[in-house]
């Protein structure tokens, strides 16, 4: 695991200013504190900040060299199963002179080109580039749990793990792009490719770029829309109950490859109590296991997660975390990330991955279950309200009918929506419409900003057109809101130098659980025609019913019938202490703030004076929804655009 950084040149000979090269790779010290490299030519420049997990010895280096020297690469991430194809690749006459993923990656590129990727089990960002043809590569992994940036200037592609040494780099400048900006206050991170820079790109999962005769080309590799296509056939639940073991145990076996120490993060919820669960079964003893929490009544899980660790025979740290720690980490991220915190426990995470690396290199999340299994009931099962409200066959009688479309008024404000887009963008924003209207400055295009936004859902739901509703919505999840969460999770372990494997995100494990009927995820207990999913959501229903299914052997009772509770941070209390409201407020009320038109005074200053931000309705499962929230997101824009003025 480590931090990438370099310039291919498109057209012409690179002039690579050795010195501000090197400043920009420092930029990446805390993703690769153990070692740095750099080589730089006329035609490519690569950097390389060092991790060091597998063969820690100094022949791990990178960028790294093929024998003959006409290749080389710097590379992010993990192959899992590096073993298997090393000695694949030994069988055809290659030969190897470390033990690292790195060498095995790049033998397979020179091998087989970009087709040896799917061949890969792994998360990964790398560079490639072959001397004797002239010809680069960028890839980014399957689901995007590396992530990669890059902009092209003046013929020239410029790459990194992280945004910030991209606009310290040269001079690209830092045109804002504003539709990042709506687009954060709807979804908490940019749409496609975009990043809060104008000029500067994501590369999206699953795709690569390919640099050659002056050339530059964006290709998709990988993606799983097709599955889908095998959940119309049901192979009955003892089949993927049974493939569901298999494919997590070999997932959880490859992400303890290590030659550093491993550890897991144990919330006390289903996901990372299977993980728990799994690595048990390997017998590895004074495994360690983390958890953090706040001292308030509802934002702490250490009951749960202490009965899992005792099940498991681990380690158990608790880490409690206040408002002041949780603000000055906060800022710190902000500054070195680049970009705006993506959401409030992105905070909390790096707090307790700094405690994580006293004790291990390498923790094990459970990232990526709710996305792939159905997990948010609420949301996943909203696809019923809609149906309902366009078909009359679900009701036995109008009265029943009267009495649903009453409570789906109630909750959603109206019973208008022209398509189940419209019903899904009404319910997957973070701010409604008229909130962000009320956010932003005048001068801020609304509606144009809002299209723009829409336009993109609804090209991820073009791509699953011939599917349900259902399947329409697990694979945006997937592709869209599984992308911020993976980005939140990169940079708040790697800034702690810590490196966050995800065994849900096996791309085995994605493809199969596209295939699994959706009755076997979200498992209906009793049929409520009156009530919406709100109402409905584990209470007559079961979220991840498949998961829970599959592991109900070894993960304990208490913790398998638990309600989600997600990852809590408690906004609203903070908000009525004085020192985090004045911090707050006297950044959203400065000269800064009201020159630069983006979060409205009159916004501001309506609410500025509340004395109570508390929600008396408040539950943690419901924290991200709230006034104390929408200030946070405010309060988190402001001190990235004072962070990066031009």
């Amino acid at each position: 695991m480590c931090g990438i950084f370099g310039e291919i040149a498109i057209k012409g000979s690179l002039k690579t200013n050795k010195k501000l090269f090197l400043n920009a790779l420092d930029a990446l010290s805390h993703r690769g504190p153990d070692d740095k490299w750099h080589y730089i030519s006329d035609k490519v420049s690569f950097g390389h900040r060092r991790l060091s997990i597998i063969d820690l010895s100094k022949k791990g280096k990178q960028p790294m060299f093929s024998i003959d020297k006409n290749h080389m690469i710097t590379f992010n991430g993990e192959i899992y199963n590096y073993r298997k194809l090393r000695e694949e690749l030994k069988t055809k006459g290659y030969k190897f002179l470390n033990n690292t993923d790195t060498e095995v990656l790049l033998n397979g590129m020179i091998d087989q080109g970009v087709k040896f990727i799917d061949k890969c089990n792994g998360m990964f960002s790398f560079a490639y580039h072959n001397f004797k043809n002239n010809i680069s590569y960028i890839f980014r992994d399957r689901l995007g749990i590396k992530p990669l940036f890059y902009q092209n200037y003046q013929n020239q592609l410029i790459f990194s793990s992280e945004v910030r040494p991209l606009t310290n780099y040269k001079n690209t400048n830092k045109n804002l792009d504003l539709n990042s900006i709506y687009s954060y206050l709807s979804f908490r991170q940019p749409i496609g490719n975009q990043t809060y820079f104008k000029e500067i790109k994501s590369l999206e999962p699953g795709f690569f770029i390919e640099i050659s005769n002056g050339k530059i080309m964006k290709k998709k590799y990988w993606d799983f829309q097709k599955n889908f296509e095998e959940a119309n056939t049901d192979k009955g639940e003892n089949f993927y109950i049974q493939t569901l073991n298999e494919l997590m145990a070999s997932s959880v076996n490859y992400r303890l490859i290590s030659d550093v120490n491993v550890a897991s993060l144990l919330s006390g919820g289903v996901d990372s109590s299977i993980i728990s669960a799994l690595i048990k079964q390997r017998n590895i003893h004074d495994f360690n296991a983390f958890s953090i929490g706040y001292d308030y009544e509802g934002f702490n899980e250490f009951k749960y997660s202490s009965i899992v660790a005792k099940s498991a025979d681990m380690k158990h740290r608790k880490i409690i975390s206040n408002s002041t720690e949780y603000f000055e980490d906060m800022d710190k991220i902000i500054r070195t990330k680049g970009q705006p915190v993506s959401i409030p426990n992105e905070v909390s995470q790096y707090r307790l991955c700094k405690e994580i690396k006293k004790y291990a290199t390498v923790v094990l999340s459970g990232t990526g279950a709710d996305e792939i299994f159905s997990g948010y009931g609420r949301i996943f099962g909203s696809t019923k309200d809609y149906y309902k409200l366009k078909s009359r066959k679900y009701f036995k009688n109008d009265e029943e009918r009267r009495d649903f479309l009453k409570n789906f008024k109630s909750f959603y404000g109206k019973t208008n929506f022209k398509s189940n887009l419209d019903h899904f963008y009404h319910l997957y924003s973070y701010n409604s419409f008229d909130l962000k209207k009320n956010i932003l400055d005048n001068n801020f295009n609304i509606s144009l900003n809002d299209n723009k936004c829409k336009a993109y859902l609804n090209n991820l739901f073009k791509n699953t057109k011939n599917e349900t509703y259902d399947s329409q919505m697990q694979y945006l999840f997937t592709k869209f809101h599984l992308k911020g969460i993976l980005e939140r999770d990169d940079f708040s372990s790697m800034l702690a130098s810590v490196e966050l494997r995800v065994p849900f995100l096996d791309h085995r494990i994605v493809e199969f659980a596209a295939t699994i009927p959706n009755k076997y995820k979200l498992k209906v207990i009793k049929e409520k025609n009156k009530l919406i999913s709100e109402q409905i959501s584990e209470n007559y229903d079961i979220p991840k019913y498949i998961l829970r299914k599959s592991f109900k052997k070894i993960i304990p009772n208490k913790i398998l019938n638990r309600l989600k509770i997600g990852f809590p941070v408690p906004l609203d209390s903070w908000m009525n202490n004085s020192k985090v409201k004045d911090r707050i407020f006297s950044t959203l009320t400065s000269l800064n703030t009201k020159n630069r038109g983006i979060i409205s005074q009159k916004f501001i200053n309506k609410i500025v004076n509340k004395k109570d931000f508390t929600d008396k309705n408040l539950d943690s499962r419901k924290y991200q929804s709230t006034l104390a929230s929408s200030i946070w997101m405010c309060y988190n824009l402001e001190t990235f655009l004072n962070e990066n003025k031009k």
